[in-house]
């Protein structure tokens, strides 16, 4: 059978034939529309789908704010009116790599130091060409010789370009935390057995976007160049991620305060040292793309 134009408006759903009830077909879920959609329909429908301005994105927002609370209301099936963890995690992300990789450069970074994603500072081994002889050469070429392969290729690529070494990091940083999403679900199960696995990946998901949204205030003030303004937002903005996630541990998985102080420690401590091969991948990768 094929539907013509019109079809929505007499009561069927372009999509699938079946009847209407609704601003929404009950059978597939597609919206009550014309065949032939004007462009402010279009415009409308890019906005809903980028956005979720359907109610969602507030209320995910809303949600997501009160540690724990967004968790929760995933956990027991309330979903419709937010978006999805992994949409949520998507578009913060991408906002913070977006406002940390046009930031200024921070004004409390010492000369010489090359500033990556959030507070990562990697030394810069600077040196005036026109004032080399060939034995200062030599002799740097043979220190560099004499170290192990990954630390060799990484100084010579941030020696070669650093912006271009920079820019690469915030290109790959962004893949390797989102694939760091499980590990680290894996060491929140681990300490919280009650639950299931599923329940640590979602409380994952959302302390990670709570976290790239907090930090993008860290990176927008560093736009004021000025030293106290961004120090002070970088404390505040650490101090109040550390309550948020305790709060949120609390309130998702229960137990008193002393035991989640405890278990904050210690997942804190497993995760740092799970993330370092993550960290020396990053590296490596920036180097040799």
């Amino acid at each position: 059978m094929q539907l013509q134009r019109g079809d929505s408006d007499h009561g069927r759903c372009l999509n699938c034939g079946a009847d209407l009830h609704g601003a929404f077909c009950g059978a597939c879920g597609q919206r009550s529309v014309p065949a032939d959609p004007t462009v402010t329909e279009l415009v409308g429908d890019a906005w809903h789908e980028l956005s979720g301005y359907d109610g969602r994105l507030a209320s995910t927002f809303k949600s997501l704010l009160h540690p724990g609370r967004l968790t929760l209301d995933y956990l027991a099936g309330h979903r419709a009116r937010y978006l999805s963890p992994v949409r949520l995690y998507l578009t913060l992300s991408v906002i913070y790599f977006l406002v940390a990789a046009a930031a200024p450069v921070d004004p409390s970074s010492r000369p010489g130091q090359l500033q990556g994603p959030g507070q990562l500072k990697i030394g810069v081994w600077t040196t005036d060409e026109a004032q080399m002889t060939e034995e200062d050469r030599a002799l740097m070429q043979a220190e560099l010789n004499e170290m192990v392969w990954p630390l060799r290729v990484l100084i010579e690529s941030i020696q070669k370009d650093p912006m271009a070494f920079r820019s690469r990091l915030f290109t790959i940083m962004p893949r390797v935390f989102f694939a760091l999403l499980p590990v680290f679900a894996g060491i929140v199960w681990l300490f919280y057995r009650r639950r299931r696995f599923p329940a640590a990946l979602v409380f994952a998901v959302h302390l990670h976007a709570f976290a790239f949204l907090a930090f993008t205030f860290a990176e927008a003030a560093k736009f004021s160049q000025s030293v106290i303004i961004a120090v002070t937002a970088g404390l505040v903005v650490f101090a109040s991620f550390a309550v948020y996630a305790l709060r949120s541990l609390r309130g998702v998985f229960g137990d008193s305060w002393p035991w989640t102080l405890a278990k904050a420690a210690g997942i804190g401590v497993v995760y740092s040292i799970a993330a370092l091969p993550a960290f020396f991948i990053i590296l490596v990768w920036a180097s040799l793309t």
